[in-house]
This record gives structure tokens, sequence and C-alpha cells, in this order.
């Protein structure tokens, strides 16, 4: 199952970290195989996030989607192709769990790279699909022809947004979302704001059912901050069958679990369902 997050706005609502965190959870707890992708131009916050920020750029020279894309274009990579080899020779493995991380493209944005994204990205995601249980991808954010095309794709789109009913309100009226799969995720969510989870569900029908939050947690966004959130997350769930998680776990889990559920009956059924 291919799983999108998207935001409407750059660096106010937590997409990356919280993809992050229902990935690990997926993977640590639930025992999910999961990959992790991105299609930001020139960006690494989410290869940090996994693998730290002492990573020079030489090691994703001949992984990742820059290095699939130059297959595909020359004509060595094709439908026809044994999907193990995107694995083996471009996915980099994060050790401990089923999680795998494919890199995405060190450029800048460009007008050929941005088709080339939007003609093979669909192949991609039907080569590998049989071989992960959820593929997360953190969409760069906005209105643009890539992320459109990831709407379309996805089975399920999580809207990451914040609790500024503005914005919100913003939001869902520029966009006509797909509503019958589409999931709003609050990250950094604040339960003692005026705008908690019950008020905005009264106040915006679209959020009935399907409104979510990932809890402000200090010392995850410490993680985040410096780049060991697979640590953080393997100690926290460490003792998982040992008395209740935290209720920043909690919040995850119950996210992670609806998309596992998802998962297992293709996305096919709708969020309704």
């Amino acid at each position: 199952m291919q799983v999108v997050f998207w935001s409407p706005t750059a660096g106010q609502t937590g997409t990356t970290s919280s993809l992050a965190a229902a990935a690990l959870m997926a993977a640590y707890r639930y025992d999910r195989k999961v990959l992790l992708m991105q299609t930001h131009y020139q960006n690494r916050d989410l290869e940090e996030i996994l693998l730290g920020s002492g990573q020079k750029e030489e090691i994703y020279r001949d992984i990742g989607l820059d290095a699939i894309l130059r297959l595909i274009r020359t004509g060595n990579l094709s439908e026809s192709s044994n999907t193990q080899i995107l694995i083996k020779d471009f996915i980099l493995s994060l050790g401990r769990g089923g999680i795998n991380l494919l890199p995405g493209t060190s450029k800048g944005y460009g007008k050929s790279l941005e088709e080339d994204m939007i003609t093979y990205l669909p192949f991609i995601y039907r080569s590998l699909k049989d071989s992960y249980d959820i593929i997360f991808t953190d969409a760069v954010c906005g209105d643009n022809p890539v992320s459109r095309m990831l709407w379309r794709e996805a089975d399920i789109l999580i809207v990451s947004i914040n609790q500024n009913k503005r914005v919100l309100k913003e939001c869902l009226l520029q966009y006509q979302f797909p509503l019958e799969k589409t999931v709003f995720l609050i990250g950094s969510y604040q339960n003692a704001s005026v705008n908690n989870i019950k008020n905005l569900k009264k106040t915006y029908e679209e959020l009935k059912g399907r409104l979510y939050a990932i809890p402000q947690h200090t010392a995850y966004m410490d993680a985040v901050s410096e780049r060991r959130c697979q640590e953080f997350f393997l100690k926290g769930l460490a003792f998982k069958n040992r008395g209740n998680l935290s209720d920043f776990f909690q919040h995850v889990s119950k996210l992670t679990e609806m998309l596992i559920d998802k998962a297992l009956d293709k996305g096919g059924m709708g969020l309704d369902s």
C-alpha cells in the first residue's frame, strides 16, 4: 500500500517527522516491512532523520531516485526487470526491523526532473509494491504537478496540518481532497489549545472520522533535531509488552494501526469502512 504524506505549507506541520514516526512504529512495533522515500528537491531531511547528519552526499551518488531515473532513461530498467535489483542496488536497509530507505534526488528543481518523476514514479511504485507492506512517501509541499500525481497514486493521502484555524480554513477551501482516501494529521498537537480535535471536528465537516494527531513531545523533537529517531523508537518501544505506552506512542500507534488495517484490505474499501 502506498501512503503519501503531504502538507500545504513548508516547515509548519511536521510532515517529515510525522511520517518517520508512523513508519518506525509500523516496523518496530507491528513488524511490517516498510519503505520510506521523498520527492523534495535537494533536500535530505528524511535521510538525515534516519541516517544521521554526518553523511556525505557522495553516499547517494549511485543509489536512490537519481540512479533509478538514470537507468530508466537509458532503457536499462523496465517493467520486465527484476524488482530485487532495485532493492539490492538502489535502496538502503536501515538495519534492525524491516525498514528500507530510497533516497530522494540531490538535484534542485528542474522541469525535466519534474517530468521524469511524474512519468516514472508510478512505475517505481508498481515495481516495489509487492515487496513492502507500506510505502511511505514524503511529498513536496504545496500545489505542484508531482504532488498532484502522488495524490492520484496514493492509497491513503495524509494531509499534514496544524492547529491554526485560518491556515486550516484556507487549506480546505483551496484544495479539493479525495475524502474517500484522505486523512488529516496534526503534528506537534497540543490538546490544551482551544483548537483541539473535538472543536476542530465540530467546526469542519471534512475532518469528522478522519482526523488524527501526534502530540507535541519534547523528547521526540530532540531526537528529530539530533538525527537519532531510530534510537528513540527502539528505546521507547523496548518494553512494548510491559505496561502502557506513553501518550505520544499511543497516538502514533493509533495512526499506524489504521494504516495497517487499510493495507490489509489494499486500501480498496475506503476510510469509512
